[in-house]
């Protein structure tokens, strides 16, 4: 099957005169034996190691194009925004003040209070037993629910206590008869069942009442039992949101009450909340927001701006200084938090390992001396789920090259990611240490659904400060040796070079490592620029690739070549396609040999490993990139087909064409691309050596005892072939 090298197709250079190298590897006489790494190969250069599964490659592209796009443009608040954080009078989740409450106040709670579900029940365990625990996060309605609870069994002879306030030392001249009392403390700061006991005989004694708030610890359930304690359930956003919008609006035109409605609706608006649904202390807040833009006191910019920092004060809420944000089960509380931040879509099982391997190295950067351990039985997941904010769904995670069922979660609302990160790389200059030192250990776990996301996360945070986190992290991984290491550090540029501000400084630094970069360096610059975003220019990539791949003799051709044809999947253009004729054409070997490669390659990897893929490949993923961009781009299939038959008609990269060929026939079987197969390969027909070469691969396979192409395959292939024109 090694015939005469026919004349080239339409558009194509002459061959090149045979080389001793040429010469060698078709046997001919006076040739020196031809150098392993002469020999085109079909491998795909830089993999993800030997520990990875067959189809990673593919999975952590897709994993990292659903994870860019589930973040939207990936933008985190910048520090002008951190500035504004109580925009348009954002007040914190309601905190209980010390004092009777004024009857204003309690006229206005009557109005638009909202009965949480088990209202009915809180009232009355409180009626009989005159004291109930109500266990809850803040800002959840809490406080308005103790009150009014309160305002129904007392009649309006409501106060509050100071939280302060140590409960065992209460005696009955600091309880006023038939008043209702309620106090926000902490669950540690709360008496046990018996101190609860002597507060309840202290109340009776007075006919009082008291409702006690109480947050649940990190990890535990709502509710700890017990005779007094209920947990609290929110009530309807919705519901709220009505309650207090109404009131805020009771002296407004028809016209005002109308376009608050209106906004109230408007996907814009409720989009730039970034969460899936307003907790009760945020509803209110909305409400008055709606309200002063219905009385153009904002106007629509400044209501969308002012909606943009729900998810920024939560996370401000959440990462709130004090000695006790520091203690062990604060940390695992914040650390899971991050974890979702980081992973958000991830298996539910991956973010807790990823959280408690994070809690512990907060744990010991608060103290050194620390030997932090887990607990087994005294946390939950359901717990942790509300603490965070996040939800449980069902969805599907890949092993190897299977889909399996799996628990994955994700924040409730797409903002709160972002706002996550940006706080901590904002306000928690200390947290930066440990967090940085967290991601670059994911980057150990093989699991692309891990180590993708981490990585697309730490491009977040180089958005936000690039000399940090370029210096601490990104550099080092450049230099790694470990393939997976120089990928994350690719995928973090690739990330942050999207960004207007930083990215004009990533891609200096990329051009610089493509240039003058030690091999890692050059190898990690190279997997930037295949992504497609590391330059201005198509033509400034292909030099920078090329460069790459010529190097010291070629030594890095492989790897230059497998970017060149990632870099074709994101811009599939005649301009791309001729820098690799333009290869192929030189007169020096290693230009030569680069072309040959990246030929190759564009036939052998499927579309689903481009990272950024040309949306119009979208639905393609399954196709070999080569026959893909031949379907998307007809005007380029000539020149495709071009590059290929150049690649057979070369004696060091023929053995590869002709696996990939052969691997085209036999997979081509009931897939979607089996008919832009047999409308590509009479372009590889120039001559009828090219023909008899064709049919006699497709009849070889035919006749595979172990994998034989079906007789249908072969009338369509043999029919493809045979009615193709020769020049």
């Amino acid at each position: 099957m090694n015939a005469q090298s026919p004349p080239p197709p339409q558009g194509d250079p002459q061959p090149q005169q045979k080389s001793e190298s040429d010469k060698a590897a078709q046997g001919e006489p006076g040739a020196g034996p031809e150098k392993q790494s002469d020999v085109i190969g079909g491998a795909a250069a830089d993999s993800l190691g030997e520990e990875a599964l067959p189809g990673d490659a593919a999975a952590a592209s897709r994993i990292f194009r659903s994870t860019v796009t589930n973040h939207g443009s990936g933008d985190i608040f910048t520090a002008a925004s951190v500035d504004t954080v109580h925009l348009h009078g954002w007040q914190a989740p309601e905190r209980l003040l010390a004092g009777p409450l004024p009857e204003d106040e309690l006229q206005r709670l009557r109005r638009v209070f909202q009965e949480p579900e088990g209202y009915d029940e809180y009232r009355g365990q409180l009626r009989t037993g005159r004291l109930l625990v109500l266990s809850g996060r803040p800002g959840t309605g809490r406080a308005y629910t103790a009150l009014s609870l309160l305002d129904d069994v007392t009649r309006g002879q409501v106060s509050r206590l100071d939280p302060r306030t140590e409960l065992d030392k209460l005696d009955d001249s600091q309880i006023h008869e038939g008043h209702g009392y309620a106090l926000e403390a902490s669950a540690p700061g709360l008496p046990d069942e018996t101190g609860l006991d002597r507060l309840c005989e202290l109340l009776g004694s007075k006919e009082a009442y008291a409702v006690l708030l109480a947050v649940p610890e990190p990890g535990e359930v709502f509710s700890r039992g017990g005779r007094y304690h209920r947990a609290h359930v929110p009530a309807a956003p919705t519901a709220v949101l009505k309650g207090h919008l109404e009131l805020e609006l009771e002296d407004a035109t028809p016209d005002a009450r109308e376009r608050a409605r209106v906004a109230a609706l408007d996907p814009d608006v409720l989009e730039a909340t970034g969460l899936d649904e307003l907790r009760p202390a945020e509803a209110a807040h909305f409400a008055t927001l709606l309200a002063r833009n219905a009385r153009d006191e904002l106007t629509h910019g400044e209501l969308l701006a002012a909606c943009r920092k729900f998810a920024e004060n939560q996370a401000a809420e959440w990462f709130a200084g004090g000695v006790r944000s520091e203690t062990p089960e604060r940390l695992r509380d914040a650390a899971y938090r991050i974890a979702v931040a980081v992973l958000d879509g991830a298996s539910l099982s991956a973010v807790a390992e990823a959280a408690e391997v994070l809690a512990w190295e907060l744990a010991v950067t608060v103290d050194p001396e620390a030997t932090p351990g887990r607990p087994l039985f005294s946390d939950g997941v359901d717990a942790r789920l509300v603490s965070a904010r996040a939800v449980a769904e069902l969805g599907k995670e890949e092993v190897g090259t299977e889909e399996v069922p799996v628990r994955t979660v994700r924040f409730a609302g797409e903002a709160l990611a972002p706002a996550v990160l940006g706080h901590l790389w904002q306000h928690r200059h200390n947290a930066r240490g440990p967090v940085l030192r967290w991601l670059a250990g994911l980057c150990e776990d093989n699991r692309p659904q891990v180590w993708v996301r981490a990585a697309v996360a730490a491009g977040q945070l180089c958005r936000l400060d690039l000399s940090h986190t370029v210096h601490e992290l990104v550099q080092p991984m450049a230099g790694a040796e470990q393939a997976r290491r120089r990928l994350f550090a690719a995928t973090v540029l690739d990330v942050a070079v999207r960004s207007p501000e930083v990215g004009g400084a990533i891609r200096a630094l990329v051009g610089t490592w493509a240039r003058h970069g030690d091999e890692p360096r050059r190898r990690t610059a190279g997997a930037v620029l295949g992504r497609g975003r590391a330059t201005t220019t198509v033509r400034e990539a292909l030099d920078l690739l090329g460069g790459i791949g010529v190097r010291d003799e070629g030594k890095l051709r492989a790897d230059a070549a497998l970017q060149v044809a990632r870099f074709a999947g994101a811009h599939p253009e005649a301009q791309v396609l001729g820098r690799v004729r333009a290869w192929l054409s030189d007169e020096r070997r290693p230009q030569q040999d680069l072309g040959l490669q990246s030929t190759v390659f564009l036939a052998v990897i499927p579309a689903e490993e481009v990272w950024n893929r040309h949306p119009d490949l979208e639905g393609h993923g399954d196709w070999p990139l080569m026959l893909a961009l031949a379907a998307v781009r007809p005007a380029l299939a000539t020149q495709l087909a071009g590059l290929l038959w150049t690649a057979l008609q070369t004696s060091r990269s023929y053995e590869a064409a002709v696996d990939t060929l052969s691997d085209w026939l036999r997979g081509s079987a009931d897939q979607p691309w089996a008919e832009p197969l047999e409308r590509f390969l009479p372009l590889l027909v120039h001559s009828h050596d090219d023909r008899d070469r064709l049919l006699g691969l497709i009849k070889e396979l035919s006749e595979d005892p172990d994998q034989p192409l079906n007789e249908q395959q072969v009338r369509r292939l043999w029919g493809a072939v045979q009615g193709a024109s020769t020049s």
